[in-house]
């Protein structure tokens, strides 16, 4: 009797989990999407399993589980080929800034070049967007030759962050949503003008498992309220 119980239970956790729905997040908006997710489920929606990392690490992941929804960079996800995406549903617009520690005098994107600056940390081009924005940004503005004995090149947005945060870097790439996240850590910001870098679309992408799951076609219709908008704006989305 004790040996079935305890394969009831086994069966039992493992149809809930297998309920679940599980999706993916770029690690540079993981606080908008945890604050997301927690009003979500306060409305009573049910919970979500979310697991956050760059790029490679979504992939990794997201071929070895049943994930359902990804969001990030629209470019990114469109580029790859390791999964097919059936719909992508608009959240935001992705902007890069130029985050500096306290304690560095920085005015203008020139600075980057200045003597003073010794280092400058972004995130791998080939795993996350925004250390992708930032060399197209480098090499558009003709700074690449000039600051690249300066780089310290980390795999995501948020150990970027942390770098300019404890001032182990002069400046880092960031996301506008990292460095308002991490503003009373930081010396402050400069946006990078649009014009030297494509644009990030931020989207929630849809694979095949989405179409069929209630839990997953309502969460998607969540991400459109004005609930969920307010989040997303309050992170620089």
């Amino acid at each position: 009797m004790k040996h079935f119980l305890v394969l009831l239970c086994m069966t039992l956790l493992s149809h809930l989990c297998a309920d679940t729905l599980k999706i993916a997040v770029g690690a540079g908006y993981k606080k908008p999407i945890v604050e997301v997710l927690k009003a979500y489920e306060e409305r009573g929606y049910g919970k979500i399993d979310a697991m956050y990392g760059n790029m490679a690490q979504i992939f990794a992941h997201a071929k070895q589980m049943e994930i359902a929804l990804v969001i990030a960079d629209k470019k990114f996800l469109e580029k790859q080929k390791e999964l097919s995406f059936v719909n992508y549903q608009n959240i935001g617009t992705g902007i890069a800034v130029i985050a500096y520690a306290k304690g560095v005098s920085f005015d203008s994107i020139e600075d980057l070049t200045n003597e003073g600056i010794k280092s400058i940390a972004m995130p791998e081009a080939k795993k996350a967007i925004y250390g992708d924005a930032g060399m197209e940004f480098l090499n558009n503005a003709k700074f690449y030759d000039r600051v690249k004995e300066k780089f310290l090149v980390v795999a995501t947005v948020p150990q970027v962050s942390s770098y300019v945060s404890t001032h182990e870097v002069d400046v880092g790439i960031i996301n506008l949503t990292a460095a308002l996240d991490s503003i009373d850590k930081i010396g402050g910001y400069i946006k990078i003008p649009q014009a030297y870098y494509t644009p990030i679309e931020i989207v929630a992408g849809s694979l095949k498992a989405c179409e069929n799951d209630k839990a997953c076609q309502n969460f998607l219709m969540f991400l459109q309220t004005p609930q969920a908008k307010e989040i997303f704006v309050k992170y620089g989305l």
